[in-house]
C-alpha cells in the first residue's frame, strides 16, 4: 500500500519481483541505503527494532509495517534509526541538501505557516500532515481549513518534544480540544456514525439532503426494462382496469396493440354481386 500523497493511487504500482531486483539482495552493497529509499518514495516508516526482528529481509519487514496495527498510519517521517557512529545512510545524510523550495514555494509556505523555527523538513511534515488531514475529512469551509493547519501546527510541536523526551500533556490536551472543535474526535465519530446507521432511512434521508442522487444517463436509466415492465404490465394494466385514462394506461393499450391478433374481415361477396 503507497501513502505518498505524490501518487494518484494507493497502490505502489511496481511488481514485488521488479521491487526486490531494485533493493538488491540482503547482503549486496547499499542494500539498506535502497531499502530506505523505497520507503520514503512510499511514505512508509524505516522503524530500526522492526528492521532488525525482521533478520533486515525486506519481503519480512513490509508485510510487518503495512498489516500491524500498532504501525498504521505511520509515515516516512516517524522513522526510526539508530544513531550511533556504525550506521551512516548516505541517502538520509543527502535529503536536506539535495531537497529544497523554489523562492516562491517557500514563500507561499511561509505565508502559510509562518517563518520563524522551521526548517525544511518541518515545512515538509506540516504539509504532510495537513494533506493527510484534509483528505481524511470532508473540509468544506476556511474554518475547517484553519483548524486542521492548527491541528498540523500542533503535531509537529508534539513531534519535536517526543524527540527531545519532553512531556506532551500540555499540547495533547490542547490537540484534543482542536479535534474536539472539528468534531473529529474518534468518541464523536463513533457517536455519529452509530445515529447515521440506527436505522436505514436515516441514511437515505441524509444522502438526499446533503448528496443527492443525479439523474443517471439515458443508457443507463433501465438497462434491464424492469422499470418499462412494471409501469406497463402493472400500473399501466391497474390504471385499464379502473378506467384512468393517463400515460401509463396509453403505455399498456400500445403494448398490447403489439400483440393483439385482429380478427380477420371474410368479405365473401365480390363488388359485382357474385359470390
Amino acid at each position: 500500500m503507497n501513502t505518498n500523497d505524490l501518487f494518484s493511487s494507493e497502490k505502489f504500482e511496481v511488481c514485488k519481483d521488479c521491487l526486490q531486483i531494485q533493493i538488491g539482495k540482503k547482503d549486496s552493497e547499499g542494500y539498506l541505503e535502497r531499502a530506505i529509499q523505497v520507503l520514503a518514495t512510499m511514505d512508509k516508516p524505516f522503524l530500526q527494532e522492526t528492521w532488525d526482528s525482521s533478520g533486515e529481509d525486506w519481503s519480512k519487514y513490509i508485510p510487518q509495517i503495512s498489516s500491524l496495527s500498532q504501525h498504521k498510519g505511520k509515515k516516512f517521517s516517524d522513522s526510526i534509526f539508530k544513531t550511533n557512529d556504525i550506521l551512516k545512510y548516505e541517502y538520509l545524510n543527502s535529503l536536506d541538501e539535495e531537497f529544497s523550495f523554489s523562492v516562491e514555494e517557500l514563500s507561499q509556505l511561509q505565508m502559510k505557516w509562518g517563518k520563524k523555527g522551521f526548517e525544511t523538513e518541518d515545512y515538509l511534515f506540516l504539509e504532510n500532515e495537513y494533506h493527510t488531514w484534509i483528505n481524511s475529512y470532508e473540509c468544506d469551509s476556511y474554518a475547517m481549513e484553519m483548524l486542521f493547519q492548527e491541528i498540523s501546527h500542533k503535531r509537529l510541536e508534539i513531534k519535536k518534544l517526543r524527540e527531545n523526551n519532553k512531556s506532551t500533556d500540555k499540547e495533547m490536551k490542547t490537540l484534543q480540544d482542536l479535534l474536539g472543535s472539528s468534531n473529529i474526535k474518534p468518541v464523536q465519530e463513533t457517536g455519529a456514525n452509530s445515529a447515521e446507521q440506527s436505522t436505514f432511512g436515516t441514511l437515505i434521508k441524509k444522502y438526499e439532503n446533503e448528496r443527492p442522487i443525479p439523474e443517471p444517463d439515458e443508457s443507463w436509466k433501465d438497462v434491464d426494462g424492469i422499470k418499462k415492465y412494471i409501469q406497463v404490465w402493472f400500473l399501466g394494466h391497474l390504471c385499464k382496469m379502473l378506467g384512468v385514462n393517463n400515460d401509463l394506461a396509453k403505455m399498456y393499450e400500445d403494448e398490447v396493440n403489439k400483440y393483439t391478433v385482429e380478427t380477420p374481415d371474410y368479405d365473401l361477396e365480390k363488388e359485382d354481386g357474385s359470390i
